[in-house]
């Protein structure tokens, strides 16, 4: 099974009650939440074949909507909700409708001025988008997911920035299950700006349906606006 070799331009529009929007291991406060907005259109034209090897692959371009929204139920626990909105085309196969709907939680294990662990899981199903890059045609069936998560906040040159790292295990009832590993360092060199650098990672099961690896490396400049601050705008590209 091959893996894409893309570019992707992402905008985001960030909507929390504070500069800070939060994700990852760090919850909601008890009350309050945040509404992500994404697009992201991505092209590629060159992937790799079951041999690690550079391959044509014709036409491929895929524009995604997606909507995030998480909520603090208590001051440990935070729900979450996901959509999102597909429109892609290959030589093989084209798709424009929803793509899935996700709902999950996380709680805080552990948590100190700086530093914290926490559990989530999740279920995704509806729709009939791809959920991963190489999946066939679209989408069937129901995945769940248990995803760990370890945030740490330090100073970096005298600034603000943080390392958010997760492990997830994802099983899927018609595709190959997953492991994923994501990572998240940011710095904020303002009070008004973040720069963050991130690593999408992860492998299929090799047992029963051979195995796909794929790392895809994002960047991207985060602008708090508003005077509380409680919109933000994302800009970044990836790999």
């Amino acid at each position: 099974m091959g893996t894409l070799f893309k570019w992707l331009v992402l905008m985001v529009l960030m909507m929390a009650p504070t500069a800070q929007c939060l994700a990852g291991a760090w919850p909601q406060e008890s009350g309050k939440g945040q509404v992500i907005i994404k697009l992201e259109p991505a092209s590629a034209d060159k992937g790799y074949d079951s041999n690690g090897n550079k391959a044509s692959l014709g036409k491929w371009g895929t524009r995604n909507i997606s909507v995030y929204s998480d909520y603090g139920l208590t001051d440990r626990i935070t729900v979450y909700a996901k959509a999102d909105y597909q429109d892609f085309k290959t030589d093989s196969t084209s798709y424009s409708g929803l793509g899935s709907v996700e709902v999950g939680g996380r709680v805080t294990l552990a948590k100190t001025d700086t530093a914290i662990i926490a559990v989530g899981a999740g279920v995704e199903g509806l729709g009939k988008g791809r959920r991963s890059d190489f999946d066939q045609a679209t989408s069937k069936g129901t995945d769940t997911e248990l995803r760990a998560y370890g945030g740490k906040s330090f100073k970096l040159a005298g600034k603000d920035a943080f390392v958010d790292v997760q492990m997830a295990k994802r099983w899927r009832e018609k595709e190959a299950d997953q492991v994923r590993v994501d990572a998240t360092i940011g710095i904020k060199p303002d009070p008004k700006w973040m720069v963050m650098t991130q690593i999408y990672a992860g492998q299929t099961d090799k047992e029963a349906w051979g195995r796909a690896k794929w790392t895809n490396a994002e960047v991207s400049v985060v602008r708090h606006l508003g005077a509380k601050q409680d919109i933000s705008v994302q800009l970044g590209a990836r790999q």
